[in-house]
């Protein structure tokens, strides 16, 4: 045990003190910073255009639609416009008018038929088509326009038929086992998908450390020294609980930045306009989050074995290479059932993976953001992936005690069945 924790600590301080961890561990916050803070401050929308309508509609609808767009708006987004209106056909002055926003005199022009009521149809040509509010707002002038003709003669106005058919909006808001209002839908879900490319992102990175930590280790001839005082099974144990503990590290740093972040989030949202009650959302009760780091530990541990077994029987960077996505594939399926996870936490194919020891580290997580899941549901699933992680930390003790002392090519399946029965 002595040893193993010689290993842990070398192995923790040795990460821990690189350029890459401090980066990294600093890097993550900045980058939430800068993806909730940017959208607020820089300002898009906005600005001046200036339009021409070619209007041949019914009387009044052409003077509505120009109306509507130049009415000013309370937002800052909101796009200015400049109308200005000429009588049709189009063919007359289509060639002057391309001439005109060719020369950027205008921006565009808005072409309203004689039959634009039956139709609902209307034409925009403009130099820059890629303006969605600009078609948006068109959209809306034309289509209140036409709406009011349509309704002239039935005795309702516009904004009694808007009243009778106004959509209701759901606010959906997720009930902990206490009692309290959790997160919101749309924080339900982004906590749900962090979770996801986190534990991935975690593994790819420090899995693919303790691979090639190894097969230095190994190609350098370093690992005959140590083994002559440390046993091999104690090596990788030490090697993948040291890895463990920066990974807890790295993330303890990161929840600690994320509390103090939502702690401030109604000065964050007074003074950079962002929303308050979404960044508050995303807290996780104590229950939570403690599912979380436990299955992420133990999820972490069996996958980093893996990877530790892998580096012990590749010879070559490049043969390491070819072993990353194979031992990715189990991470990918949680990927591929994403949705009915997160819409149906409570299903079979949710049950079912929650409790798959390959699986379980990252749907378990993601199910208990979303919801109340019964607590021997956690327990089994805290067992089985328990059993898993110990069978694959022996199967790769045993791998790693041969793999750490063979050279020259890489080892084939049946060699492996043998190592796996001679070790």
């Amino acid at each position: 045990m002595r040893n193993v924790l010689i290993i842990i600590r070398r192995e923790f301080l040795e990460r821990v003190r690189t350029k890459s961890f401090i980066i990294g561990t600093v890097l993550f916050p900045v980058f939430l910073i800068a993806m909730m803070v940017l959208p607020a401050l820089i300002k898009t929308g906005g600005g001046e255009r200036t339009l021409v309508i070619v209007d041949q509609s019914p009387a009044g609808i052409g003077a509505k639609v120009a109306a509507a767009l130049q009415t000013p708006k309370d937002d800052e987004k909101a796009i200015r416009y400049t109308i200005e209106r000429v009588a049709g056909p189009l063919e007359t002055q289509r060639a002057a008018l391309n001439a005109r926003v060719e020369s950027k005199e205008i921006d565009g022009y808005l072409v309203i038929g004689p039959d634009v009521v039956k139709t609902s149809q209307v034409a925009y040509r403009a130099r820059d088509v890629t303006k969605l509010q600009v078609v948006e707002d068109i959209e809306a002038a034309v289509t209140a326009a036409v709406r009011q003709e349509r309704l002239a003669g039935r005795g309702l106005t516009a904004a009694q038929v808007a009243e009778l058919v106004r959509g209701v909006r759901v606010q959906a808001a997720r009930i902990s086992g206490d009692g309290d209002e959790g997160g919101n839908l749309l924080a339900t879900l982004m906590t749900a998908y962090v979770i996801l490319i986190l534990f991935i992102q975690m593994i790819t990175l420090y899995g693919q450390n303790a691979m090639r930590s190894v097969l230095e280790e190994k190609n350098n001839r370093i690992v005959e020294v140590i083994v002559s005082s440390v046993r091999p099974m104690h090596l990788m144990a030490g090697k993948v609980l040291g890895l463990a503990s920066v990974v807890l590290l790295q993330i303890g740093i990161w929840a600690a930045f994320g509390a103090l972040l939502t702690s401030q989030s109604d000065m964050l949202a007074s003074r950079f306009g962002m929303n308050a009650g979404a960044m508050k959302a995303v807290q996780m009760p104590p229950s939570v989050l403690a599912v979380v780091l436990v299955f992420f530990t133990l999820g972490f541990v069996l996958y980093a074995a893996m990877y530790a077994a892998a580096g012990a029987t590749v010879t070559s960077e490049q043969e390491a290479q070819q072993l990353t996505f194979p031992l990715m594939l189990p991470l990918f399926v949680p990927i591929m059932f994403i949705m009915p996870v997160l819409t149906d936490p409570l299903g079979t194919t949710a049950r079912t993976l929650s409790l798959i020891p390959f699986t379980s580290p990252v749907v378990m997580p993601m199910r208990a953001v979303a919801t109340d899941v019964p607590a021997w549901e956690i327990a089994a699933a805290i067992a089985l992936l328990v059993l898993g992680m110990l069978g694959v930390v022996w199967m790769a003790g045993k791998i790693y005690r041969v793999g750490i002392l063979s050279t020259g090519k890489k080892p084939t399946l049946r060699e492996l069945g043998r190592w796996l029965r001679a070790a």
